[in-house]
């Protein structure tokens, strides 16, 4: 499937609706309100409902992020939305990696946290990735010959609903896949 061809309305009726910092459960590896800090790089950490990853910031690891994902996914028999989890983790890992460093930071010492959570018993999974950076992600309109800027677009159309919030040392970007009609 083309996924540039498709609507970024996809799930435009998704009934699922934005959680707030102190709805999203707590995680392994510390609290959410402080995600960069819980977890040390290059380490994963698991509970039957949540699984939390701390990698650098390098683009190996956008593949290391969907590996886990299918492996964790395949465990929580949630196979029916791999492959929207995957691809979403993959532009929201490859963003991080991308445009959150600044030239302060090292790649290889600079985190980027991952965290999956099923969300309810809908089938649904919340994606989150936290980064050092306190920029706001946003869409652009990429044209259809441009080889960048479609990523938030895909996040949009392979996700029920998506949005990021301001962390203590940068920032968290999430979005919520599966639970569909």
């Amino acid at each position: 499937m083309n996924a540039e061809l498709m609507s970024s309305e996809r799930h435009s009726g998704a009934s699922w609706r934005r959680p707030s910092l102190t709805e999203v459960p707590r995680f392994p590896g510390g609290r959410w309100a402080d995600p960069l800090g819980g977890t040390p790089l290059g380490r994963t950490e698991r509970t039957s409902e949540h699984v939390v990853g701390s990698f650098a910031s390098v683009p190996d690891s956008v593949g290391a992020v969907r590996r886990l994902a299918g492996l964790v996914l395949a465990e929580w028999d949630l196979a029916e939305v791999a492959d929207d989890v995957r691809l979403v983790l993959s532009e929201l890992v490859g963003n991080a990696c991308r445009h959150a460093l600044t030239p302060d930071h090292d790649p290889g010492t600079t985190p980027v946290v991952v965290r999956l959570s099923r969300a309810d018993g809908f089938g649904r999974v919340a994606c989150l990735v936290a980064d050092t950076s306190d920029r706001a992600p946003h869409k652009v309109d990429a044209h259809h010959f441009a080889e960048s800027g479609r990523g938030l677009s895909l996040v949009a159309a392979f996700s029920g609903e998506w949005g990021w919030n301001p962390i203590r040392g940068g920032k968290v970007v999430w979005a919520v896949c599966g639970g569909r009609d």
